[in-house]
């Protein structure tokens, strides 16, 4: 019996389970839109900041999102404010604000740039509608990353409120409003604007990194145990659900009573290696075509968002160095998460579940092919120019205009063969079903006697349908 049958059986689609799930999803997502609005508020240097340490760190300036006159400069690092240090400090603790700091004066920062110790006049002002957005909308990949995290928040809400009687949708609901309260929470910058306010400065640090491990990896573990079936010791002893609930209470204390940030990423990491196992574990114990099917959307959508986020390590390492490619795999590194949550929703909601070996295929085969056709290009680029230098002495446009007719050229014949060899590596059967049929059309058109015809045809219907018996009627020609 799937879970949807067993929420069916229970009675109100909205009872009290799903209830109290919505009401904490509710709360949840309430508080972190407050604490944006009431960091909204606060006074600021009106800058994007970001860490380069995790302890002890400092912060470091980036962008100027208000756009007034500030003696800030990029890359600077923040030592004090009105000689009140706060050097290793960010993210960390609370520090109370110099005199100064208050929207319309000036603040005096000292600050690291290019190795020299620098006193700098800071005007402190209001963050503004045109800040916000510039902090994210600013880029395409910015753009793409928030519009992402709203998109995969609204599947979490919409599938629940499709399938609220389904444990795995409500599981779902608080992982997805987990992840959304953290992007939510990082709408604005944190800086001395947060470090110098202690309600901002422990609602940020919980919405922004306490929930990451606290709510995000319980809730994707919890999820897995649910899905797409709760496992059998779940249905033995429903209290083990408790245990996600514990882990996420445990990285709790850990980090906000006991001061081990080290505790947290450990734990969470735990937590995310625990989920893999238990989707594995569903992967091979799970007998019924729907439960396999939501397995293979679920799988999928893993896989393929994951590695769309693995686009971020050549990005990290500077690895690609055109523009349009460095846009385009920014944009798709983006997408990782909205993509899983595409695939999750569709596994729970168990809508369309048509053959995901289609997708799985086709993702297969072009991302083969694009690695085969990008290491023919710039191989043949770099062979051919370094040709051409030893024959002219310079570099030539001759060479990116032959090989881009090389992969014009190569891109139809390689996809087939490409196609032909993932069939036979990872689709064998349909591989074989295909060769059949096509073995098939070839007696078919070449031979005129009926009893090799017919034996053909029942050859083909049992290698490519495999059916318990196969009986041919033939029509009587005689008048």
């Amino acid at each position: 019996m799937s879970n949807l049958d067993e929420g069916a059986q229970s009675g109100s689609r909205f009872d009290r389970g799903a209830r109290l799930t919505l009401l904490f999803a509710v709360v949840l997502l309430t508080l972190s839109i407050a604490q944006l609005l009431y960091r909204f508020t606060l006074p600021t240097d009106g800058w994007e900041v970001y860490t380069k340490d995790i302890e002890p760190a400092n912060w470091i300036y980036h962008v100027n999102l208000v756009g007034l006159d500030s003696g800030l400069h990029s890359n600077d690092e923040l030592w004090a404010v009105d000689d009140l240090s706060v050097s290793g400090t960010a993210s960390l603790a609370y520090v109370a604000p110099p005199a100064n700091w208050q929207v319309g004066k000036t603040v005096s920062y000292q600050v690291q740039r290019a190795g020299e110790t620098l006193d700098v006049l800071v005007p402190v002002v209001h963050w503004t509608p045109s800040a916000f957005f510039t902090f994210n909308l600013g880029t395409l990949n910015q753009a793409l990353t928030n519009l992402g995290a709203l998109l995969f928040l609204f599947l979490g809400w919409f599938t629940f409120w499709k399938r609220p009687e389904v444990p795995s949708a409500r599981a779902f609901l608080i992982f997805s409003t987990a992840g959304g309260a953290t992007f939510i929470s990082g709408f604005l910058p944190d800086g001395v604007s947060v470090q110098f306010n202690a309600p901002a400065f422990y609602l940020t640090g919980f919405f922004s990194y306490v929930i990451f491990g606290v709510l995000l990896a319980p809730s994707l573990l919890a999820f897995t145990l649910l899905f797409p079936q709760p496992k059998q010791a779940i249905r033995s002893h429903p209290k083990l659900m408790l245990i996600p609930v514990l882990l996420g209470l445990g990285v709790l204390f850990a980090v906000v009573a006991l001061g081990i940030p080290t505790f947290g990423w450990l734990g969470t990491l735990g937590m995310f290696i625990a989920s893999l196992i238990s989707l594995v574990h569903s992967g091979l114990t799970q007998r019924d075509a729907v439960s396999r099917a939501q397995m293979r959307w679920v799988i999928g959508g893993f896989v393929l968002g994951l590695g769309l986020f693995m686009l971020n390590f050549p990005l990290a390492f500077n690895l690609i160095s055109n523009p349009l490619l460095l846009n385009l795999a920014m944009a798709a590194s983006s997408l990782g998460f909205v993509v899983i949550g595409i695939f999750l929703s569709v596994a729970v909601l168990r809508y369309r579940l048509f053959d995901i070996d289609i997708i799985v295929r086709k993702t297969l085969q072009y991302a083969l092919l694009t690695g085969l056709l990008a290491l023919v290009y710039f191989g043949s680029v770099i062979l051919l120019q370094s040709l051409f230098e030893n024959l002219t002495g310079r570099e030539s446009p001759i060479v990116i205009v032959i090989s881009t007719l090389a992969i014009a050229a190569l891109f139809n014949p390689l996809r087939l063969q490409v196609q032909s060899f993932i069939d036979r590596r990872f689709f064998r059967r349909k591989y074989n079903a295909e060769q059949t049929l096509t073995n098939f059309s070839k007696i078919a058109r070449d031979e005129v006697d009926m009893q090799v015809l017919t034996v053909a045809m029942l050859n083909v219907v049992e290698e490519t349908m495999q059916p318990e018996a196969v009986t041919v009627w033939l029509k009587d020609q005689r008048i």
